[in-house]
């Protein structure tokens, strides 16, 4: 067994024991730590992959911001962690779930992998991530500025909304 798949199989079950945390656990803040270590797991098999750009994009983004957001969302609301669970929809989760797992399964049987060797896979020279970097940076200027401007409007509204429910909740008390 080479190095590659040794690596690439620690971080398929990293990625899959964190994945069931996140299911079966109760705790809402330990399932986002839980969705982190996943997170991390996928940017790690991009980067086994040779996918740099994927990889970074992994974690800025959904590590970095979608997590972030989510984090907040959480600390700053409390429920009683029993609240989340109904005892009524635990049996028909179940059943949705095995039903959906065995119809991707049934699917993806017919379906032929021919996936090419990692040592065989084409680079580009100059790296894709350079060049996506440069068209960001002069071509797309606009629409990166602009979504820019949009997620730290988003940030500060999620952080105002949250002051907001922080003094309700303390007038309450």
């Amino acid at each position: 067994m080479k190095l590659i798949e040794i690596v690439f199989f620690f971080f398929a079950i990293q990625l899959l024991s964190s994945a069931l945390v996140i299911l079966f656990t109760r705790n809402v803040v330990y399932a986002a730590i839980a969705l982190m270590s996943t997170l991390l797991g996928v940017a790690a098999l991009f980067v086994v992959a040779g996918s740099d750009l994927l990889a970074v994009v992994q974690l800025v983004v959904y590590v970095g911001g979608v997590l972030i957001l989510l984090l907040f969302g959480v600390l700053y609301t409390y429920r009683d962690p029993e609240s989340y669970f109904e005892k009524k929809h635990v049996l028909l989760s179940i059943v949705t779930v095995v039903c959906i797992a065995g119809a991707l399964l049934f699917l993806l049987s017919d379906l032929p992998f021919n996936y090419p060797q990692l040592e065989t896979s084409p680079h580009d020279a100059t790296g894709i991530t350079k060049r996506t970097g440069y068209l960001w940076i002069t071509n797309n200027l606009l629409v990166f500025e602009v979504v820019a401007v949009f997620l730290l409007v988003v940030l500060v509204g999620a952080g105002w909304i949250a002051s907001h429910v922080l003094d309700k909740s303390k007038k309450d008390v």
